[in-house]
């Protein structure tokens, strides 16, 4: 009889708490209590959403347009770059003339230092495009930095910038290098 009393008494508070919530559950039976669910009259007075049309909202997955003031900048640097290029280029013919008089001359004649001037004015005006070229550069590490963690709007802009300048720097470092084979063979 012990055991049996000794049973009962652990599985009092368990009874005791099911028993509850059963008799609780049972006070809840008058639903008409509760509101309804059901649209009000204000609701259909007021509610004059309309359903959105699916091809008015914008792809989220799509890249977003470049800022308007790194776009402008962008322009900027271009233009100065185009600059510097054409007084690179303007400059050219008379460098190939002089490195081509110094061909085979001495080194510290006349011709030879006609045509390191020349290539020195070739060199000044290479340097003109390198100060966009540098921006570019600084502006591409910014906007690759913050694709790394967000979205790349600018980057794709400022990469497309900085690689035409970059080819443009290039070629003027050919010529030049060229323009200096010469006078050296």
């Amino acid at each position: 009889m012990a055991r049996l009393s000794l049973f009962s008494s652990a599985r009092a508070p368990a009874i005791a708490i099911v028993a509850s919530a059963l008799l609780l559950g049972g006070c809840a039976s008058d639903r008409s209590r509760f509101p309804s669910l059901a649209k009000r009259p204000a609701e259909r007075a007021f509610g004059t959403a309309q359903p959105v049309d699916a091809a008015v909202v914008p792809d989220a997955t799509a890249p977003l347009p470049p800022s308007a003031s790194v776009v402008a900048r962008i322009a900027a640097l271009r233009e100065q770059a185009r600059s510097a290029r054409r007084t690179f280029e303007s400059r050219q013919p008379a460098a190939a003339r002089a490195a081509g008089a110094a061909r085979g001359g001495a080194v510290g004649g006349e011709a030879w230092s006609v045509a390191q001037v020349a290539l020195a004015r070739l060199d000044s005006a290479r340097s003109e495009g390198m100060v966009p070229m540098a921006d570019l550069d600084r502006m591409l590490v910014v906007a690759e930095e913050a694709a790394a963690v967000g979205p790349s709007d600018d980057l794709v802009v400022i990469r497309a910038a900085q690689e035409e300048v970059s080819a443009m720097i290039a070629d003027e470092d050919r010529t030049i290098a060229d323009l200096r084979g010469q006078i050296a063979g």
